[in-house]
């Protein structure tokens, strides 16, 4: 039996941990891909989030819940026994604390650079040196960070790491030879976490591409 149906575009960042944890879960989850060409899933969509916003949760009672964060935590609560979500209080407000990063910060300044290499662009106003520094400017904040944790909360892998990494997998497709250079720790971390088998199963293998990126004035 379905647990619910999750509109989502394929690909999508927001959606590939949500999906991970699901799929480890065992629960089963119907996907809709609403994106703007697909006018009738599209339309679908609308229906339920007017926004027009991916990713949206339709359970199988009908309730209707928006927002990545929220429906991320709401699937990986399904579980009794998850570790995902921390062991105390203060982990689970740390897992919302990176979580937060990863959504408002880090992906919209990877989409500020990503997205107009294929032919698309932000909806916010933001030139891709602004968003390429503000890239970095996280990624050292992730590589200190990580320097002194395994994970990103502690010793114990959670919800943030899945999540976190699921928004920075086109960063690592597109920029993976600076990244590795510039944060070791980083990658190490990002690899390591990639390479799980419940989100490579969901997240497929990871494609590097050898294509001319954008720098940063100082560094040319």
């Amino acid at each position: 039996m379905s647990f619910g149906t999750l509109y989502t575009h394929k690909p999508n960042p927001r959606t590939t941990a949500i999906l991970a944890i699901a799929k480890a879960h065992g629960l089963k989850l119907d996907i809709v891909y609403a994106e703007r060409e697909n006018k009738e899933n599209y339309e679908k969509l609308l229906q339920i989030n007017p926004l027009g916003q991916v990713p949206v949760f339709v359970g199988a009672d009908g309730h209707v819940m928006t927002e990545c964060i929220a429906i991320a935590l709401y699937i990986t609560s399904q579980s009794d026994t998850t570790t995902l979500l921390g062991s105390s209080r203060r982990d689970y407000y740390e897992i919302l604390r990176w979580m937060s990063l990863a959504n408002s910060d880090l992906l919209p300044a990877i989409g500020g650079v990503v997205l107009p290499l294929i032919g698309k662009h932000l909806a916010v106003r933001k030139n891709t040196e602004d968003c390429l520094r503000a890239f970095y400017t996280d990624c050292k904040l992730l590589e200190n960070h990580l320097q002194k944790n395994k994970y990103l909360v502690g010793d114990q892998l959670t919800l943030a790491d899945f999540f976190t990494v699921g928004t920075i997998v086109f960063a690592f497709v597109v920029f993976h030879k600076v990244l590795h250079a510039e944060y070791p720790r980083l990658t190490e971390w990002f690899n390591e976490i990639y390479e799980m088998p419940m989100f490579k199963d969901v997240a497929g293998d990871l494609h590097l591409a050898n294509i001319p990126y954008p720098t940063l004035p100082e560094d040319k």
